[in-house]
């Protein structure tokens, strides 16, 4: 009997979990009259966004509640994002009534709220601006029902035909705004649905660039569509694009800071550390606490100019902006999994052991990359971090630790770990395991050059020299621009074909990489034509 009681309490408990864990669906209706110069599909889209309102405050107590349940912290406004992301809308019926000199709408829909992503999408809405954009689309269109009433009236009080048309025009903008905006949430919901079903990711990213496309066309001068469009594209890589939209936006905008931060983190891709460190400055101009920028511009400062020094600046003035707020959060046992303040702080921890490695200052180094793992235990890139540190310490066995570590913690497959693993195998003479760790990285990333460059070193030392050539061809056939690291190809691909008495072969690459300045290949070279 106590048995069944217990079973019974249990079952109680678990209800509310279960019945939250269902889809909600609700059902509303919006109306809106037509008047004098409008047109019906734009008059019917403005009752469906009523029925969409309607619905959308049902949906904003459910996601309230579930999210209480889940024991996940929102504000109201990250609510009804929330909401608004999960909500998914059929019309059920739609009617046509003449009603004096007008015509009135009436939609019926159903909208559905399907929670099973809530948790990856709160987490987005926290670490993202996805509030503030979605408030902006509310009060857009807002403005839009009230400047159109405001015309109605207007029209209504005309006195001759030249203002009537006047006002006629007016409302035709109107109009074109609010289709325009319709547009934008289409290109935001399609953004939304990439992040509930990545797999799906091009056929989103098709969908959200046609509608940002065709807001555009729309309006010439929305500001937001641009940079929305330029976001895809960089995710995308194809920044060219992006810099074109986020550079209209700042003509448009000259004020608006995210078109600086979005074009600086494109030409930081496309590795043109000039401009994206100018673009950044901008930003840091308009927003002195700007931390996002501040890590950005300390990343193109390590990864572009090699200037360490800049870049501690930039990580020391993100720990500052973030420490304060962390510590406070911890002491309060108030740190929230979704609000990114812990990871935020851990990178620009990761950042200092960067920007300290670089300038060889390998104890300061571990001492942040330590840091990082401290705030975030499962932050995969401070592992690596103390694996690459350690191994310039020539600490090999360590190296390898940590980089395991790294390896196990990542939430997806890096070829990087798996290459400064192989390294560290390497020098430890356990040449398998270094092969195997090449072939894992090589998995991943079929272009990764400088696997083949150093997969083919070990086939060079272990007397595998067919493997090595065909290592080093590979990496020739790959790389294009970089001079330096040709040279250096050719010239150990000649000496392999040398050894393995392919004459021509081995004169044709000591050749080409002495032309690019390997001095070792111009003797090379001198050698092989004296004994011809």
């Amino acid at each position: 009997m106590r048995l069944i009681l217990l079973i019974s309490f249990v079952m109680v408990l678990l209800v509310p979990s279960a019945l939250f864990a269902e889809t909600k669906e609700i059902i509303s209706e919006g109306t809106y009259n037509m008047g004098d110069g409008e047109t019906p599909s734009v008059a019917e889209s403005r009752a469906l966004l009523k029925a969409k309102q309607t619905a959308l405050e049902q949906a904003g107590t459910y996601v309230e509640s579930y999210s209480k349940v889940k024991n996940i912290t929102l504000t109201q406004d990250e609510i009804q994002v929330l909401a608004s992301g999960l909500m998914e809308v059929e019309i059920l019926d739609k009617k046509r009534t003449v009603v004096g000199d007008g015509i009135n709408f009436w939609v019926k829909i159903k909208a559905k709220v399907i929670p099973d992503k809530m948790e990856e999408m709160a987490k987005r809405i926290k670490e993202t601006s996805v509030v503030e954009d979605y408030k902006q689309i509310q009060e857009k269109y807002e403005a839009s029902q009230k400047e159109i009433e405001k015309l109605k009236m207007e029209l209504m009080q005309a006195k001759d035909e030249k203002q009537k048309k006047k006002v006629e025009a007016k409302i035709v903008d109107d109009e074109k705004s609010f289709q325009a905006n319709e547009w934008f949430e289409k290109g935001k919901k399609s953004f939304d649905s990439y992040l509930k079903y990545p797999d799906k990711r091009n056929y989103y990213f098709d969908e959200a660039i046609e509608a940002y496309t065709s807001a555009i066309a729309l309006n010439e001068k929305f500001v937001e569509a641009y940079i929305e469009r330029g976001k895809i594209y960089s995710l995308r890589g194809q920044y060219d694009k992006a810099i074109s939209d986020f550079s209209k936006a700042i003509v448009i905008e000259p004020s608006g800071v995210e078109a600086y931060r979005l074009r600086g983190w494109a030409f930081y891709s496309i590795r043109e550390g000039d401009s994206a460190i100018a673009d950044y400055n901008k930003a840091i101009t308009m927003v002195p606490e700007d931390a996002w920028t501040y890590q950005r511009r300390g990343d193109a400062y390590i990864d572009r100019k090699r200037d360490y020094d800049k870049a501690i600046e930039d990580y020391s003035k993100v720990i500052i902006i973030y420490k304060g707020q962390y510590d406070r959060k911890k002491r309060a046992n108030a740190l929230n999994p979704f609000d990114g303040l812990a990871g935020s702080l851990a990178w620009a921890y990761v950042g200092l052991g960067n920007a300290y490695e670089g300038k060889g200052m390998y104890d300061k180094s571990i001492s942040e990359f330590s840091n990082a793992i401290l705030i975030v235990p499962e932050l995969s890139r401070g592992y690596r971090g103390l694996g690459i540190v350690y191994s310039k310490k020539k600490q090999y066995d360590l190296s390898i630790d940590y980089l395991t570590q790294a390896i196990s913690k990542n939430n997806w497959i890096d070829a990087w770990d798996y290459y400064y693993r192989a390294y560290a195998y390497k020098e430890t003479g356990q040449f398998d395991k270094s092969v195997e760790d090449y072939n894992n990285a090589l998995e991943i990333d079929p272009d990764f050059i400088l696997a083949y460059l150093d997969r083919g070193g070990i086939f060079l030392l272990i007397g595998k020299n067919d493997k090595a050539i065909a290592d080093f061809s590979k990496a020739l056939s790959i790389n294009k621009d970089d001079v330096g690291l040709n040279k250096i190809l050719f010239n150990l691909r000649g000496h392999l074909y040398d050894i393995t008495g392919q004459e021509d072969k081995a004169i044709e690459d000591y050749q080409k990489a002495c032309n690019m300045g390997h001095q070792e290949a111009c003797g090379g070279l001198q050698s092989r034509l004296k004994k011809r």
